[in-house]
């Protein structure tokens, strides 16, 4: 038991030492990350879309 309470007061302790991101650098940092990931994810759905055209097209080239 006295194992567990100590190791709770060194994470509190390391807890406290933490640089923790303003609330205005927090909010901007979400919305790069959500803004990044629905770029990737367009150019990615884009490709798709080519890639399956492509393929569609050799398909019938083929007879099938």
């Amino acid at each position: 038991m006295e194992r567990i309470r100590s190791f709770l007061k060194s994470v509190r302790q390391e807890l406290n030492r933490v640089s923790w991101p303003s609330r205005e650098l927090a909010i901007k940092a979400t919305v790069s990350v959500i803004i990044f990931s629905l770029v990737v994810g367009i150019y990615l759905w884009v490709l798709d879309i080519a890639f399956v055209r492509i393929i569609n097209f050799l398909l019938s080239l083929r007879g099938g």
